[in-house]
Parts: structure tokens; sequence; C-alpha cells
């Protein structure tokens, strides 16, 4: 039996919004919408960077939860793109804000690790959205991820994780960085947090959702491919982005899942063999 929990994400056409849509619409009554490419034919259109439209929408939902993912994902988007950037990533968080707070609804806010060095437009404006998320009345609740990994239905995301599964037609492609170390994020492991966290009514925190072991993008790599043959190289870009510390007792503490990096890598291997096995139909 569903939670009757109605549930509005935004963004659900993208790499992390498809794969939430994926995972939460067999315990809640959910509904995802998209900008310009309809990813499912039950998305219903909403482009959050005008204010009327936002509105509109929330009003004619009335979700109890907005599950906020629409943000460009990396400060390369901001190349010769600055202003639009601003206005999704953090202009229309406004809107979001704004609209929720008419309808009383909680809102989740998908943050990142950058907004604690926001030392690009990226980080900052994550930053600044999550000073903006805690004016939510009803509940907020911030989740921090690092670099996600996982399956996700939406496969028209050039993400890092889209840059593994490539490995399989393009080997010329098999190289990744060895110099930026962090806590890698599994996307269903922040599909279990925010369930948890709506059925315990878990708000006003800000989560960090992570793997227990220091990696980096050829590692991850390697251990997600070596089980089907792809073979990858490592390659020193010379990043310096800071590590920071991270301790999986918060989330204990808070009644929230756990998930190790072995548990993240066997869960993987179950969807990359499943995705495999689709193509080969």
């Amino acid at each position: 039996m569903k939670n009757k929990t109605k549930i509005l994400i935004v963004g659900a056409n993208g790499y992390l919004g498809a794969r939430l849509y994926s995972d939460l619409k067999n315990k809640f009554e959910v509904v995802g919408t998209y900008h310009k490419k309809q990813f499912d034919q039950d998305y219903i259109q909403l482009d959050i960077t005008d204010k009327g439209q936002v509105n509109k929408i929330f009003a004619q939902i009335k979700p109890d939860v907005i599950i906020h993912t629409a943000n460009f994902a990396s400060p390369r988007f901001a190349k010769e793109n600055e202003d639009n950037f601003i206005k999704l990533n953090l202009e229309a968080t406004d809107y979001v804000v704004e609209a929720a707070n008419e309808i009383n609804a909680k809102l989740i806010f998908i943050s990142s690790f950058a907004a604690l060095t926001n030392d690009n437009i990226y980080g900052d404006l994550k930053q600044k959205s999550e000073k903006i998320i805690i004016g939510i009345k009803a509940g907020y609740l911030v989740i921090r991820p690092s670099l996600i990994l996982g399956m996700s239905p939406s496969r028209n995301n050039d993400r890092p994780f889209d840059r593994v599964l490539k490995c399989f037609n393009h080997p010329e492609l098999n190289e990744f960085d060895t110099s930026w170390k962090f806590y890698p994020s599994y996307s269903g492991h922040i599909s279990e947090i925010i369930s948890t966290a709506i059925e315990k009514n878990i708000f006003n925190q800000v989560v960090y959702v992570f793997c227990d072991s220091v990696e980096t993008q050829y590692s991850t790599a390697r251990d997600i491919l070596k089980p089907f043959g792809a073979k990858v190289k490592p390659v020193d870009n010379g990043l310096t982005i800071p590590l920071q510390p991270m301790d999986e007792q918060e989330l204990i503490n808070l009644g929230l899942p756990t998930c190790s990096y072995q548990e993240m890598i066997k869960k993987i291997h179950e969807e990359v063999k499943q995705y495999l096995q689709r193509k080969s139909l």
C-alpha cells in the first residue's frame, strides 16, 4: 500500500530526477516535471525560471513534498551561459520556495558538497540556494551528495556515470582522473534517504549522502567495469579539490540509512548487468 504523501519532483527528466521518480513512485504518489525533453509521458511541462508557471503548477498539484532537482549539474554549463545558469541555479529557487510556502509544502533540495567550498559559480549558487531553502515554512531538507553514481532511466545526460557506461562502446574514452579524491554518492542511496526522511518526518536538516570510502573517478570506474571486462586507464588531471571529512554517525543519529562503498558497487553491478541485457535484446 502506497504512502499517501504526494510528491512533486521538479526536474524529473534529469539524471538524478529520473532515478528518484523511478524509485519513489512505487511508495508514494509522485508527479514529475520536465522542461524541454519529455522523458516520461506522465511528466508535466514546467519552466521553473517562469515564476507564473511555478505558481500555477504548484497550486494545481498541491504536493505535500517538493523535490527540487532542476539545476545545471556542473560549472562547465556556465561557460558562455552565465545568465541562464544563474536564472536556473539561483533565481528559480526563490520562485520554488515562494510557491511552496503558498501551498504549505515541504521542500527537499538537491544541493552538493560543492556548497561547502563555493570556489566556483556552481558551488557558490548552491550555497546561496541553501540559504533560500531554509525559508520554507513547512520544513526543508537539504541533500548534499558528492559525485553521484548509479543507473538512471534517463540516458540523455552527460554525467560521470554515463561516461563510465560509454566505455562499453567507446573504449577510447577509458581514461579517468586519479587526482580528485572524494566520497562517492549512490543515486539509490539518495532515494532511500529521501523516502525514509518523508516517512519519519525528518526535516529541517542538512544531510550529507556518501559512501564510506575515499575514491577517485578512476577507482570507481575500474570497480564498476571490472566484472564486465572493460578496461580503464588512470590519468592525473591535477585537480586540487579539497577532501571534506565525513562521518556516517550523523546519518545514524538521524535514523537515516547508510551505504558502504562495497554495497554501492554491488548494486551498480546488478544495474549495469540489467542495462547490458536490455541492450542485447
